[in-house]
């Protein structure tokens, strides 16, 4: 029982501590005192230690030499975001050109599954969730690529978003998120019609729209 109830107060611990850090409450470089955060969440130090070397594990903090462990500056910020975005496009415009010089079949329900997944998490306001949909959609795509080095890249990104994307990151999500969804479908549509041209056209446009949200 004592086990039980003390990896449930690491989690506890793991998780407020997480979340101090995304919100900010915690600046990278801050150190983070054990005795402090005991008092302030009333546990003993053992879970507060043994939830500060999770953290550790999870990139959230750093052990130092002289100052022992510290937040860490791992945010993705906006700029980062963006600069991705640019290389997920060539991916996307890769796949298309693929698709079309080796006469791919495409799984248009799979697609259509997919996109109704992203209305929903979109209707509902859901930024990690309309994310998560989000990069499925992409893996469809790359999935036609046949190089599982695409596949990594893209899901090391979507890590990075879902653990260290800050507040601007998820607001270029959600405000860029209706004509992402428009966007996928005027790929498919051009696709199917076989007017590759437009479909690499409607990725550009994506990937602009997306980078113009970010500055509004």
């Amino acid at each position: 029982m004592e086990n039980k109830r003390r990896e449930t107060m690491e989690t506890i611990c793991y998780r407020e501590l997480k979340e101090r850090i995304q919100n900010g409450f915690y600046q990278p470089g801050e150190r983070l005192i054990e005795t402090k955060i005991s008092k302030e969440m009333n546990i003993s130090r053992t879970p507060v230690r043994k939830a500060i070397s999770m953290l550790t594990v999870d990139g959230f903090v750093e052990n130092t030499e002289y100052r022992g462990a510290v937040v860490a500056d791992s945010r993705l910020t906006k700029d980062d975001y963006i600069e991705m975005l640019d290389v997920l496009g060539l991916f996307l415009k890769h796949a298309i050109r693929r698709i079309e010089v080796k006469k791919l079949p495409i799984n248009y329900k799979r697609f259509e599954e997919k996109r109704l997944e992203l209305d929903w998490a979109l209707e509902s306001k859901r930024e990690r969730a309309y994310f998560y949909y989000g990069k499925s959609v992409l893996l469809e795509f790359i999935f036609y690529l046949k190089n599982d080095c695409y596949l990594e890249i893209v899901e090391d990104f979507s890590v990075k978003v879902q653990q260290f994307g800050t507040a601007e990151v998820f607001s270029i999500i959600e405000n860029s998120g209706k004509d992402f969804v428009k966007g996928i479908e005027q790929i498919l549509f051009s696709i199917r019609k076989e007017n590759y041209f437009k479909a690499l056209e409607v990725v550009d446009q994506i990937t602009e729209r997306q980078i113009l949200s970010a500055y509004r």
